[in-house]
Parts: structure tokens; C-alpha cells; sequence
């Protein structure tokens, strides 16, 4: 008799399990790279933080700008490419970003080892990821900053990932880009040269954020912000578990050095947005470098780009 309860208690467990996998949700997150940014929502994923708030997330690697076209196609119903979608809601296209990961750039401009200052870059090529994203604007910015026309002083070739622009970096096809972390570590390990960190020209900027059309969140308020609370409960937990977060690193993206894992995991966390809503003075930052970089005539409202209602739901 206890045997036969004993399998009924197990089929039952069993089917009750086999109900809630069912009911997930199935939706598609485009990322840009699997990187230190995204890593945390890769980690909400694994910990199973969404599969508790109902969904089932597919992650699919897509390059910068071309996850605006995803979204907007309903291809995937959010994106990380935060500058893209930036971009895109400045100029009038239906999209927010609703949640903010990283509160400032967190990339390094790199150069060849026998280049050591920016007039040294004149004539040569610079990698970016793709046409009308975050590294485009952030590159253009640096070599302004340092005397340089983005447009006539050197060549910008739109490359894709991180891994390519390593790749061209090393094999000399480019002679600088920006890089994050591990392949900005790595780079210095190899000789190559930091002319400049991202966030010492544009202290108001996110990298990687969650971005979705105006339409999803007219229909899918539900699932929009199931997929943010699990997001910050997962950033949050990457943050307060360091030894399993270094772990991670170092899994996702194959790193067989244990110290350059704690490295990188170490500045992530001072980079955060709290939370994910920023301060005013951070959005009137990113207002102002926006309109200036798509030299944009009109003020941009905040409310045509975000929509934070989903960090801190009434």
C-alpha cells in the first residue's frame, strides 16, 4: 500500500511539474555578444529565475543595429543592444528601453602596440561592431575628443562581434576598436595599447539594456515585466555571489584563467545602474549625448525613449 502510494505521490509531482513547463511562455532575447554585460541575464536563465516568472527565454546572438530590426520585426521580443535602440527611439521609431543593466560604457579603445597616441591613428582603420550603434557613437566621440575627424582622419569598417574585432585587431586587418572585458584584458596581456576608457568621455551611457517595441508594451505588459523583475533578480544575485559569479565567467566564456575571471567580475559590479533606473541627472545626460551624436534639431523627451514603469511598477 505505501509502495503504491508512494507512485501515485510520484506521478502526480511528476504531472504537476510537466504542467508548469507547459505553461511557460516561450520568448526570444537578442544579444549582441555574450560578453560581461550579458552574462547576468545568462546567469538569470541558468539560475532559473525566468522559468519562476513564467517564461522560457531563447537567447540569440544579434549584432547591434540589427536588433531593432529583430524587435520591431517581432523576431525576438527584447534586445539588449541598448544604443541601437537609444538611436532608434530618438528618431521616432516605436521602441523604449525599459530597464538600464550597465550605467556607463564599460569599453576600452585598444590600438596595435607601435600605436601610442591618437595622432598616431591618422590614415589608418578602426573596427566597430555595426553601423548606428553604441560603438559607432562611442568611437566617434573619443577621436573627436582628441583632435581627430571620424569621417576624413581614418577609415571605420563596421566588422560585427567582439570576437571579430579581436580577430582584426590581431591580425592587423584594423589598427584600433573599443573592447570590453575579457578581450580588453587579454589584449594588454598580448602588448596592446590603451589609448582611452569609455567611461572617462561618456560617464551617462547604458550598455545593454532591455529594449522592446511601443507595441509589446500596449499588449504584453505582463510578460515585459515578468522578463524584467527575473532580469534584476538575476543581476542581483550575480552581484551577492561572487565565488559562483567567477565560476560562471569563466565557463561562458572559456576562460581558463581564474584570476582574469576575478578581475572582470571585480569592476562589473561597480558599473551597475541601480536597480535598473537611473538617476534624472544620468537621463539628462544620455538625453543630451543622443541628440548631440544623431545631431538631432529637436529636445528628446526621456518619455520617447524610456519607459521605466516595469523597474518599479505602481
Amino acid at each position: 500500500m505505501n509502495k503504491r502510494l508512494l507512485l501515485l505521490t510520484i506521478l502526480a509531482v511528476s504531472l504537476t511539474a510537466s504542467a508548469t513547463f507547459a505553461q511557460l511562455k516561450k520568448v526570444r532575447l537578442a544579444i549582441p555578444t555574450v560578453d560581461i554585460v550579458t552574462l547576468p541575464l545568462k546567469m538569470a536563465q541558468a539560475k532559473g529565475f525566468y522559468q519562476k516568472e513564467g517564461l522560457e527565454v531563447e537567447i540569440i546572438l544579434i549584432a547591434g543595429a540589427l536588433g531593432v530590426r529583430a524587435v520591431l520585426g517581432n523576431s525576438v521580443e527584447f534586445s539588449t543592444a541598448s544604443g541601437s535602440i537609444l538611436a532608434a527611439a530618438a528618431r521616432g521609431v516605436p521602441v523604449k528601453l525599459v530597464s538600464v543593466i550597465t550605467a556607463k560604457p564599460t569599453f576600452d579603445l585598444i590600438s596595435e602596440p607601435q600605436l601610442q597616441n591618437f595622432q598616431q591613428l591618422k590614415g589608418k582603420q578602426i573596427g566597430i561592431s555595426t553601423r548606428g550603434g553604441t560603438f559607432e557613437h562611442i568611437t566617434r566621440l573619443i577621436l573627436e575628443s582628441n583632435g581627430l575627424n571620424p569621417d576624413k582622419d581614418v577609415t571605420i569598417l563596421a566588422l560585427g562581434r567582439q570576437d571579430d574585432l579581436h580577430l582584426a585587431l590581431k591580425s592587423g586587418r584594423i589598427s584600433a576598436a573599443i573592447y570590453s572585458p575579457p578581450r580588453s584584458l587579454m589584449l594588454y596581456r598580448d602588448g596592446f595599447h590603451k589609448l582611452a576608457f569609455s567611461g572617462d568621455y561618456l560617464p551617462h551611457y547604458p550598455i545593454g539594456g532591455i529594449g522592446v517595441t511601443d507595441d509589446l508594451i500596449k499588449k504584453r505588459r505582463g510578460d515585459i515585466q515578468a522578463f524584467v523583475t527575473a532580469t534584476l533578480r538575476g543581476i542581483d544575485y550575480y552581484r551577492q555571489n561572487r565565488s559562483e559569479s567567477i565560476k560562471f565567467i569563466a565557463s561562458e566564456l572559456k576562460m581558463s584563467d581564474a584570476s582574469l575571471a576575478e578581475q572582470m567580475f571585480d569592476w562589473h559590479r561597480t558599473v551597475f545602474a541601480d536597480e535598473g533606473r537611473p538617476s534624472q541627472a544620468w537621463i539628462k545626460g544620455v538625453l543630451d549625448f543622443t541628440r548631440k551624436s544623431l545631431e538631432l534639431s529637436s529636445p528628446i523627451s526621456a518619455e520617447q525613449v524610456f519607459d521605466f514603469s516595469f523597474v518599479d511598477p505602481k
